[in-house]
């Protein structure tokens, strides 16, 4: 018999590394773990996600932090009405107010505190195989008091948006200014790192060059010259890896500005619900675009 498969939501650090893999070790001989790391994959991290959320039998998601990514990824689980277990250590008093009203699990990793989560979840685990549990979220709350069951959402979605076959449309957009954005940020994070390696190497060479001020020997000219040329070659190597990713940058945010005109453009993004979002957005890329120039 095959095991239920259990993705987890989490956020990207080592603490929570440490917890899965316990978690993953209690529960290994009757339920399958996973979380997108665990995908080697050089492409969308979106596809690492998505897909596994989709086939997942049970969702847990920690939300310790309120981590953006999590929350992206506990919507994404809500809107496909899977079953999700909500867990955190910060206090329940911090979760958003429209979470607060579904059953979620405080924890630590004190000893004593862990096996109550490992109970808690043993229990939930069981129960969302068996059925011995009901499980509910938002969006499968008020879109079934809308008669619209949740297992048809996307069917539903799909006819009323009426996409041409091989039109991009609004999720297609999101995606790709989503990847656009995160290989911008790439860019950025890599110049300040060679500005950073630059700046070092300059300070290094010119405190070697300092050392020798008061030498009188018959090297010292020599030395001092060697000491230029390896700041210069930090310098020159700065100033290439500047050109391409700016150029870099450049093509991103004129790909970002392309998908976010088909954004605006899309009739599901014209609706009323979603045009305060749609605002708030070009204000931050306008912010961002500041922020990089």
């Amino acid at each position: 018999m095959s095991k239920a498969k259990v993705f987890v939501i989490m956020p990207f650090a080592d603490e929570f590394f440490e917890s899965y893999e316990m978690l993953k070790s209690r529960f290994y001989d009757e339920f399958d773990f996973s979380h997108a790391g665990d995908e080697d994959n050089q492409q969308n991290i979106l596809a690492d996600i998505i897909p596994p959320i989709y086939n997942a039998d049970i969702v847990l998601a920690d939300l310790t932090g309120l981590n953006p990514n999590v929350m992206y990824e506990l919507g994404i689980a809500h809107s496909l009405n899977k079953k999700t277990i909500m867990i955190t250590r910060d206090n329940l008093s911090t979760l958003p107010f429209d979470l607060k009203q579904y059953r979620a699990k405080d924890y630590s990793t004190h000893f004593k505190k862990f096996q109550e989560l490992i109970d808690y979840l043993s229990k939930n685990f069981h129960g969302a195989v068996d059925g011995s549990v009901i499980f509910s979220n938002p969006v499968s709350d008020f879109i079934d008091k809308n008669h619209i069951r949740p297992e048809n959402l996307f069917e539903s979605v799909g006819d009323s948006l009426d996409i041409p076959e091989g039109e991009k449309g609004f999720l297609d957009f999101l995606t790709e200014i989503e990847e656009d954005t995160n290989n911008m940020n790439n860019d950025i994070a890599s110049i300040s790192s060679g500005l950073q390696t630059m700046t070092s190497g300059i300070n290094r060479h010119t405190n070697e060059i300092k050392r020798v001020e008061n030498d009188k020997s018959s090297g010292k000219a020599a030395f001092i010259r060697k000491q230029t040329q390896k700041a210069a070659d930090y310098i020159s190597t700065f100033s290439k890896q500047l050109n391409t990713h700016t150029g870099s940058i450049q093509t991103l945010w004129g790909q970002i500005e392309k998908n976010t005109l088909g954004l605006l453009e899309n009739r599901y993004a014209s609706t009323p619900e979603n045009k305060e979002a749609l605002i708030a957005y070009i204000k931050n890329i306008g912010n961002l675009k500041t922020d990089i120039a």
